[in-house]
């Protein structure tokens, strides 16, 4: 999905716009996350915050 289109799903505050995030973003968020924390469990902590 388009960011356009999650940010609109994000104004409409719709619970549908976390999952797209996600989708979109969610492995290089942990990826990054990973690299920084060197720890797989504070990693995956840190993206669902």
């Amino acid at each position: 999905m388009e960011d356009a289109k999650i940010i609109a799903l994000f104004w409409e505050r719709n619970e549908q716009a976390v999952k797209e995030t996600d989708t979109a973003y969610g492995g290089k968020l942990f990826g990054l996350s990973n690299r920084i924390l060197h720890n797989r469990e504070d990693a995956e902590e840190s993206v669902s915050d």
